[in-house]
């Protein structure tokens, strides 16, 4: 047993935040982890602990047995272990509530016994837990709550104080803990690149859609350098990159009730809400819009640099206008090169494509963009959204113009069963591989199951990826508009030669894109 308090914890609540709660559990068959569960904890192994603190008032109750419940802890512990993920010790108040027992939550008799017994250093550890039991636990302890909406989150998400920490789910959580640990900072180079942004310089930076291009949103000749490196025409306005809701609020003249709970249900997120700005706000960031576009994003190392640059980062996606928005910083590296201060590599982007823009400026929501967060989850919450026209004059949010996030091939969109050239020159981009895939120079398949969050994922990387090949056109099929099947729909529809109307006469790629779609 350490007597030195020098080790970090993450501490989990079993059903509704690791596995699904499908009531109380009594065979480990019943078992089924939450989707992205396993890959937040291999984020998180490298600096912490893992404990597992679960009430089973079933026990109590004559519901399931003691041996029940441990068969089916162990089998978590086990599954776990297998994925190399190490739980140190797990923890089970079988009592029912009215007992008052002393280690039901949320006393934090099983947090005090882990320091005691592991070396923890609650005052740096983490909670994470769907009940307003957890984040209560973790306060009494000293240590930092997270609450989820997975499980029962979502049903006591209301009786949870405004300022408590509130993610979308485990996945989200374990970026919001490593944003906040030093140690992760420090190996990265955050705080560098914050007191870069502080001085007026440009950084680069992931999230989890694509990378954005930032600048201190306050900071118009720093704002000016963005524009410029990008090649961004002013007319189109920025997101704005915000540490969380509270900064936002900042920033608005009006935070309508519907916004506001869009922002505490999936912020961090790929949401940005278009919002009445304060006078502050540089006109440059919104085009003269008297409207911004604001999100918190769900990267640790985007979210690690708000929080440690302390203003508020204006930042489209890091790469030429109109061209493929980058997922990785070698994307980055190979489009903007020195021209840019520097670039944080947080690896290859989760979601792939842009954030969901919806906006609170009309007479009631309206989707301007679709994105990373699929559209149906949005009307979950606040009902059908308005959905804006085509295009804009002049875009109130970025994304919005006819063509763009093209390859420099000709990309020619083409629906599920129509047909399609068999040439020696053509590139095919597709949802799943088809039979007939001989027929094409090159090809991508986003995903080999059709599940279209990879596809999403992979969209950008697989187009650049055709678009190295010196092809005459590229093929792409639209997939179900649908979840995150809208999204792709969009950005082939904005990257295809006929979204701009035409395809330029005196090119011969072009007059063969031409011919393609007269097929």
């Amino acid at each position: 047993m350490s007597s030195e308090r020098n080790r970090y914890a993450v501490f989990l609540d079993r059903d509704g935040t690791l596995i699904e709660d499908r009531g109380h559990l009594a065979n480990p068959s019943e078992v089924h982890f939450l989707p992205g569960a396993i890959e937040a904890l291999r984020r998180l192994r490298e600096d912490f602990l893992f404990f597992l603190v679960t009430n089973q008032s079933g026990v109590a109750k004559g519901i399931v047995t003691l041996e029940q419940v441990e068969q089916v802890n162990a089998h978590v512990v086990t599954a776990l272990a297998e994925a190399g993920l190490k739980i140190t010790a797990t923890y089970v108040c079988p009592h029912h509530r009215g007992d008052g027992c002393h280690c039901i939550k949320p006393n934090p008799y099983f947090l005090h016994r882990a320091a005691e017994e592991h070396g923890i250093d609650l005052r740096r550890s983490f909670v994470v837990g769907d009940h307003p039991h957890d984040v209560e636990l973790a306060k009494r302890a000293g240590a930092q709550g997270i609450y989820v909406c997975t499980g029962h989150g979502l049903k006591h998400l209301p009786e949870l104080p405004a300022e408590d920490v509130v993610v979308p789910d485990l996945r989200t959580a374990a970026e919001w803990i490593l944003s906040r640990w030093p140690p992760y900072r420090m190996r990265h180079g955050v705080g560098r690149a914050a007191e870069m942004l502080r001085r007026g310089g440009v950084v680069a930076f992931p999230t989890e859609t694509v990378y954005g291009l930032g600048a201190n949103a306050f900071d118009r000749i720093a704002l000016e350098r963005v524009f410029d490196i990008k090649k961004r025409p002013r007319f189109d306005p920025l997101i704005v990159h915000v540490a969380d809701a509270r900064q936002a609020s900042c920033l608005v003249k009006d935070f309508p009730a519907a916004a506001r709970e869009l922002a505490r249900r999936f912020w961090p997120g790929p949401l940005s809400l278009v919002l009445p700005k304060i006078d502050e706000i540089p006109d440059i960031v919104t085009a003269g819009h008297k409207s911004v576009a604001i999100r918190v994003p769900n990267h640790a190392l985007a979210l690690g640099l708000l929080w440690e640059t302390g203003v508020a980062v204006a930042a489209p996606s890091a790469n030429i206008f109109g061209r493929l928005s980058p997922t990785t910083a070698n994307d980055v590296a190979a489009q903007l090169g020195e021209d840019v201060d520097m670039i944080l590599d947080g690896g290859p982007c989760s979601i792939g494509v842009e954030s969901t823009i919806v906006s609170f400026c009309h007479e009631r929501p309206t989707l301007l963009r679709p994105g990373g967060l699929p559209l149906e989850e949005i009307e979950e919450v606040i009902g059908p959204l308005a959905l804006s026209t085509p295009t804009d004059a002049a875009p109130l949010s970025p994304g919005r113009l006819p063509r763009h996030y093209a390859p420099r091939t000709p990309l020619l969109l083409k629906s599920g069963d129509s047909d399609h050239p068999g040439t020696d020159r053509v590139g095919l981009l597709c949802l799943k591989k088809p039979a007939d895939a001989s027929r094409f120079a090159a090809l991508e398949a986003l995903s080999e199951t059709g599940d279209l969050r990879e596809a999403a994922a992979n969209l950008f990387t697989a187009l650049r990826r055709l678009d190295s090949q010196n092809l005459n056109a590229i093929v792409a099929f639209t997939p179900p508009e649908s979840g995150f099947g809208r999204a792709i729909a969009d950005r082939l529809r904005r990257a295809s030669c006929s979204a701009a109307g035409s395809v330029r006469q005196s090119s011969s790629r072009g007059a063969f894109a031409i011919e393609c779609l007269q097929r």
